[in-house]
Parts: structure tokens; C-alpha cells; sequence
């Protein structure tokens, strides 16, 4: 549903996109993910028809967004990182202008805006200035409006900025539903602890696709080690003593924590754990530290 071939977008005469070629194909939800100045919003503006593209192409729905931008728009729901200035202009309004643009009229307009409103938690407060919304209403409007139309791919621009615990696990329950209803999404991720709400992970660095795939750690673990940890409390020395066998550098952080390597082509986190239940270590955590895609970014 999504295919970006070999596309490159430049922004004041630099290439800030250079020759991405990655695809998304209907019920996948696909992070992309990259430290800042990577590409990320660049190419997302991009395949929403928000900025030009300079070389290669984006392909939503077999529309071109080079050649078919109207098309497009009608097949996108885009969530630009941030709400645009519009003084003034109430919630409510906010949203039955692009209802209106999206081609709703009567009766659906007027249900689409309810729904939206309720979903952007202002279905009390819809006069509300979108000028004066706090973080998480502004991203949460943004995301309802993208969904006006009932669209089939979303494009979203760092979704959880600005949300509180509850806002996010609400943006990460929709992003679930929308790709097991069959819809693509594609969204720019700023941390790299990435939900497991998304499917595929892919990687820019400096404008350049440099890895993608399944979104789990084996999929990455090619010529690749992984920074771990494990909390076993009170154990931690006694844990080296079983881990330093069969991964590289373990060592005690505290009395608790043991943290090491691990050389993916000789073992998982797993084969780890079970070494230390073996001999009689009670585990308590597992896991990368720092999170796995944020190790992808080094």
C-alpha cells in the first residue's frame, strides 16, 4: 500500500531523503525510526503530499504522489508532528473544515466531527480554541482529524509527543486496531523504545535507509551484539560467575544487576536466563538495555 522507490527529498538545496526504497504492504504498521535530523518527518511529509519530492517516487495505493497528489490525499490520513497555527478557529470548526474538504456533507459530516471530537477527548469542550489546547489534546485532534475520512493508510509524525501514559497507550490500542483491520500505517518514531504495537521497523540514518525488517530483535541480529541486563536479586556476583562462560563482558553493576554482551550469532537473551535458572538463580528481569532499536541507532 506504501512504496517509496528510491525517493530523495531535499530541503534548502541539501538532501535530507536520499534514495529510500522501502515498502509497507496493507495490515502492516511500520515505525521508522532514526536520531533527529535522520529524514524521518521529511519522508513522511513526502509521501503525504505536504512537501515535494525531488527524485525517485512514492507510490500510496499504486497513486504517485508526484502525479496523483489529489488521489493520494483521499487515500491518507496524515498526523504532522505538530498542530498548525489557526487563531482562533474552535475545535469543532478545526475539524468540519477538513470534514468538508474530505468530501463529507450532512449526516456523516456531522457524525465524523462527534466521533472525532470524542476520540480528541474535547466531545465537552468543542468550542475550544485549537490555539489553547494543551500537548495532548493538540496531538489527539490531529490524529482524529486524520481519521475523518475512514482512510486506509496513516501517516503519522511522532504520535506519542506531547501524550501522557494514558493518551499513549490509547494512540498505541489504535495503531493495533488499524492495522488488524487491514490498514497501513507508517509513522516517525523519536524515542526508540518502539511499542509492540507496530509490525516492521525501519531505519534512517542521515537520510538513508539503513535497515529494516520485522520489528524483533532477531531480525536485526546479524553481525550484531547487544547491550543486556538481568536483576537477580541479591545474586548479581553469582551471576557473573555462570554468565561469564557464555557471553562477553559480564559484570556486576550493583548487588542486584548484571549487565554484558551478547554476540547474537552465539546466543539469544534467553540462553542467558536459562544458564542462570539452571543453576538455581532466581531471574526477576530480562532485557536489552538500552532498548533494542535505540542499540540499532549507534
Amino acid at each position: 500500500m506504501i512504496r517509496c522507490e528510491r525517493a530523495t527529498v531535499e530541503r534548502s538545496g541539501r538532501v535530507v531523503v536520499e534514495a529510500v526504497t522501502l515498502a509497507v504492504v496493507p495490515g502492516q504498521a511500520a515505525a521508522l525510526i532514526g536520531r533527529s535530523g535522520a529524514g524521518k518527518s521529511s519522508l513522511l511529509a513526502a509521501a503525504a503530499t505536504a512537501s515535494p519530492l525531488h527524485a525517485g517516487d512514492i507510490l500510496i495505493g499504486g497513486q504517485s504522489v508526484r502525479r496523483a497528489a489529489e488521489a493520494v490525499r483521499r487515500l491518507i490520513g496524515y498526523v504532522p508532528v505538530r498542530l498548525p497555527a489557526w487563531p482562533g478557529v474552535r475545535a469543532d470548526e478545526f475539524l468540519e473544515a477538513f470534514a468538508v474538504a474530505a468530501g463529507l456533507r450532512g449526516k456523516p459530516l456531522t457524525a465524523a466531527v462527534s466521533k472525532a471530537l470524542g476520540m480528541a477527548g474535547l466531545a465537552g469542550n468543542s468550542h475550544a480554541p485549537v490555539d489553547t489546547l494543551s500537548s495532548g489534546h493538540a496531538k489527539r485532534l490531529l490524529v482524529a482529524r486524520s481519521l475523518l475520512h475512514d482512510p486506509q493508510v496513516l501517516l503519522l509524525d511522532d504520535p506519542f509527543g506531547g501524550l501522557d501514559p494514558i493518551e499513549r497507550r490509547d494512540i498505541e490500542r489504535l495503531i493495533g486496531d488499524a492495522h488488524l483491520m487491514g490498514r497501513t500505517v507508517l509513522a516517525a518514531i523519536d524515542a526508540a523504545d518502539v511499542p509492540s504495537c507496530f509490525t516492521q521497523l525501519a531505519v534512517l540514518d542521515e537520510g538513508r535507509l539503513v535497515a529494516s525488517g520485522p520489528a524483533e530483535p532477531a531480525s536485526f541480529a546479524a553481525g550484531r551484539t547487544w547491550e543486556c541486563a538481568i536483576v537477580c536479586r541479591g545474586a548479581a556476583e553469582a551471576a557473573v560467575r555462570v554468565l561469564v562462560t557464555i557471553v562477553a563482558d559480564a559484570r556486576a553493576v550493583d548487588g542486584d544487576t548484571v549487565a554484558f554482551t551478547l554476540d547474537a550469532a552465539k546466543g539469544t537473551l534467553a540462553d542467558a536466563v536459562a544458564a542462570l535458572v539452571r543453576a538455581g538463580i532466581a531471574v526477576e528481569q530480562a532485557g536489552f538495555d538500552p532498548p533494542w532499536p535505540a542499540q540499532l541507532l549507534r
